[in-house]
Order: C-alpha cells, then sequence, then structure tokens
C-alpha cells in the first residue's frame, strides 16, 4: 500500500482541541496527476494529511469542481481552496502567501505545475515565443475554472471549457478542438494509458505558463485567522521538503530531484 493510499484513511487532526472547527478544504473533481489521483489520493493530499499531523489543526477535505470550489472559497461557505495558481480575479476575494514587501512567498508554495500546448499532429498551429502562429479562428481548449485559461482569455484567444483533461485529449482526437492546453504531468499520465494518441498528439516545446500553486484563502476566514493560516503555510513548506513527501514525490514522479 503506498504512503499516500494509507494516510488517506486517518483521520486529519491530530492533537487538536476538542472544541475547535475544522478548517474546510475543497479540491478538484479530476485527476490532476500527481497532485490529485482520487478521492482522499495524491501529493497534494498527502501533502495537507501530513500538515494537520504537525500542526494539531483538523482539516475537513471536500473534493468539487473545480470552478465550483473557487466559487465556494469566494462565497466563503469554504475556508480555502488546495492547489490554486496566482491570477489577479482571485485575489479580489482569497488571500495568498506574501513577504513583507507584498510579492508572492514562494516558499509556502504546495507545488509548482507547468502548462503546455498539445496540438493534433495534421494542425498547423504551433506555440512559440509565448504566443500561437497560424491559429485564425481556432479555439483553444482548457480546463474549466483553470487560471491559464483566463490568461489566454486576457491574451485575446477564444478558449474553449471542459471540465477533465481526457475530454480535451478526446476532442482533439476527434478534429473537435485543435489545441488544447493541459498540465504537464497529467497530460503524460493520460497519453501513456491512450497509446493510440501517441501519433497524433503532439506537445510543443515551450510552456505556456510555468506556476506555483498555493493554498488559497478566503479574506474573511484569514483575517479572522491569522495566525492559524501564517502556521499553516509554514507546515506546507516545512511537509514539502520533507523526506516522506519527496520520497513519494519521487515514487510517482520516476525523478531523483523533488520540488525544494
Amino acid at each position: 500500500m503506498r504512503r499516500s493510499d494509507y494516510l488517506s484513511t486517518v483521520l486529519l487532526c491530530c492533537a487538536a482541541p476538542a472544541m475547535a472547527a475544522p478548517v474546510s478544504l475543497c479540491y478538484e473533481d479530476s485527476s490532476v496527476y500527481p497532485w490529485i489521483t482520487g478521492t482522499g489520493q495524491g501529493l497534494a493530499i498527502l501533502q495537507m494529511q501530513l500538515v494537520a499531523k504537525e500542526t494539531g489543526i483538523e482539516f475537513e477535505l471536500i473534493r468539487l469542481p473545480w470552478k465550483r470550489c473557487l466559487l465556494e472559497v469566494e462565497a466563503g461557505r469554504i475556508h480555502a481552496a488546495i492547489a490554486a495558481s496566482y491570477n489577479k480575479e482571485r485575489a479580489t476575494w482569497g488571500v495568498y502567501p506574501r513577504t513583507p514587501d507584498g510579492k508572492l512567498q514562494r516558499d509556502y508554495r504546495m507545488h509548482t505545475d507547468s502548462f503546455y500546448v498539445y496540438r493534433h499532429a495534421d494542425s498547423p498551429i504551433r506555440w512559440q515565443a509565448k504566443g500561437f502562429q497560424h491559429l485564425g479562428n481556432e479555439a483553444v481548449g482548457a480546463q474549466l475554472g483553470y487560471s491559464v485559461g483566463k490568461d489566454l482569455e486576457e491574451a485575446g484567444y477564444r478558449v474553449k471549457y471542459h471540465p477533465a483533461s481526457s475530454d480535451l485529449l478526446s476532442y482533439l482526437e476527434n478534429r473537435v478542438l485543435q489545441v488544447i492546453v493541459l498540465q504537464d504531468h497529467e497530460a503524460k499520465r493520460q497519453l501513456s494509458h491512450r497509446p493510440s494518441l501517441r501519433d497524433i498528439v503532439i506537445r510543443e516545446a515551450q510552456p505556456v505558463k510555468v506556476a506555483d500553486q498555493y493554498l488559497l484563502f478566503n479574506t474573511a476566514f484569514y483575517k479572522a485567522n491569522k495566525a492559524q493560516v501564517q502556521m499553516i503555510w509554514q507546515s506546507i513548506e516545512k511537509i514539502r521538503k520533507s523526506k516522506l513527501y519527496l520520497d513519494e514525490e519521487r515514487e510517482m514522479l520516476g525523478t531523483g530531484t523533488g520540488d525544494k
């Protein structure tokens, strides 16, 4: 049994006061390998389980469609969203960890993701120098609620949203879409399970976006619980650098280095 599978079965609190209300955290209901691989599974979930163990803070984990997860945090019905990258719109209602001079505190990131353009092998569309070539009037496929889609819209591109990476790859295979943007590790996992796509789907060499992912808190909750939130963010850094977490990351990614 994997460590993450084992830990997903334990209660997410250790020595928390009996009267303390749990901190509610939502995460997306689509696979985002290796960070979210199922209900209560994945490196991001393991990370929060280990944070709970170290801090004694109880977490309630809620799995939702990503767009709804963000809306629930914005409304204050859920306290924080797991693995949210920065964008300006989210910063109007949520709080990211910051340095004293107001910059994002990268040390408190959960992990870093890369997003790449995947195109049909017959398509003339290319991604170069942070822009599309030969796109014409074609829409770019992206996952619903992902900030990379918003970035593309702000750059003037037409974006077609779908909930899951598997859906986007199917649309690419069937030529419904000519080009899509996916998180790299998840795309590689999907393609490894769908060998028929290997000669059809081409990944462009340069990433569209490299983004740190944070535990994003609702602003009102943060203001009422600053010390607790700071403790959680600090623990995330410690856990991300821990041997247990890095060993699991190496096992899942098959690499010799972790995200330090």
